[in-house]
């Protein structure tokens, strides 16, 4: 049995999580979900956006499946959650996956998750701001080696993308990332990230692993949400040594909660990631949820009409039509965890 720390969230992050939960369910009975809370009700409590006392707890599970929040940035002392969750759980790696649903086809983004300017430090006095760009050897050489396993496991290349003609620091990320994708014999193609956006528009297929730093990543993973169609329907994982958490990109879109028109299928796919890393069988729910789009009833995101609801039920639809009840038994029989790479690559 395999424990997952359950934090769903604000607006419509709470759900969207519920969604993602029963189709896991609708999978396997190998999850034991333990809810915590965290945002910016638990700061008005205790003044941070999570307590300690929880952290701690959520060092224990296997896994953390997250909604999304709301984070106000006219409150004084307000840290994101997402951000102290990435740093108190140590997750250095971001992957999203950006698909292509009706077509089969995935944009992968790796992102350094811990240093850049999302570091948290700066220094603030009457007439000026700095925020410290944060870029070290031990960053760089350890998010470089995710995507070298991840291009190594794809058996693809690493597109590099920097802006290493004007910053010192990409210059210093480059030199590191190179160094460690020649040790496995990793081809390595730069593009700078003015030029590459451009790119990443027009042709965004043909770029095997992309791999940048924490605020490169941010935007440019946005942006290729373009080709899904919608931000609704990309997954994410953020991976630490012992523990990884997965989340929908997306935000907690305020003025839609409550109304049941939320795409959960981002969420859904974060599930399929969960279980992979876990080393269960999460390619199951990707091939239930690609064969629902291009039949089932889809959210206005998506221009349908569908609910919430009606995408949850038709995507477990598709999972119980692809099992053999008299085959259950044995569906689950692999559980050797694996604590990198998510198996669907492989699928």
């Amino acid at each position: 049995m395999h424990r997952v720390a359950v934090i769903k969230g604000d607006g419509i992050g709470i759900e969207v999580t519920e969604a993602a939960m029963k189709v896991i369910e609708a999978v396997t009975d190998r999850i034991e979900f333990v809810e915590f809370e965290g945002g910016f009700r638990v700061f008005e409590r205790y003044g941070v956006p999570i307590r300690g006392e929880d952290i701690e707890e959520i060092r224990k599970m296997d896994a953390v499946l997250f909604g999304a929040t709301t984070t106000p940035f006219n409150v004084p002392n307000y840290k994101s959650l997402i951000l102290t969750l990435r740093k108190e759980l140590g997750l250095y790696a971001n992957l999203r996956i950006i698909p292509d649903l009706w077509n089969g086809r995935e944009i992968y983004v790796v992102r350094e998750n811990s240093e850049g300017l999302y570091s948290g430090m700066f220094r603030a006095t009457e007439d000026r701001v700095i925020d410290f760009r944060i870029i070290t050897e031990e960053g760089s050489r350890r998010i470089a080696r995710f995507a070298v396993e991840l291009a190594k496991n794809k058996e693809s290349f690493i597109t590099l993308v920097h802006k290493a003609n004007v910053l010192m620091g990409d210059r210093f990320f480059r030199k590191t990332v190179i160094r460690e994708a020649e040790k496995e014999g990793i081809d390595v193609r730069e593009r700078l990230v003015d030029s590459f956006t451009i790119d990443l528009v027009r042709n965004p297929w043909n770029h095997g692993i992309i791999l940048t730093e924490n605020l490169f990543g941010d935007i440019l993973s946005d942006l290729a949400a373009i080709h899904a169609r919608s931000i609704g329907v990309i997954p994410s994982g953020n991976y630490g040594i012992d523990i990884a958490l997965f989340e929908p990109i997306h935000g907690s879109a305020p003025d839609i909660a409550g109304k049941g028109i939320a795409n959960p299928i981002g969420a859904i796919l974060s599930g399929a990631m969960l279980l992979d890393y876990l080393g269960l069988d999460g390619w199951k729910i990707w091939n239930a949820v690609r064969s629902y789009v291009k039949v089932g009833s889809l959210t206005p995101d998506l221009g349908g009409v569908a609910m919430t609801r009606d995408v949850v039920e038709g995507v477990i639809e598709e999972i119980e039509s692809e099992i053999d009840p008299l085959e259950w038994d044995e569906v689950w029989t692999d559980e050797i965890r694996i604590s990198f790479i998510p198996t669907m690559f492989t699928k």
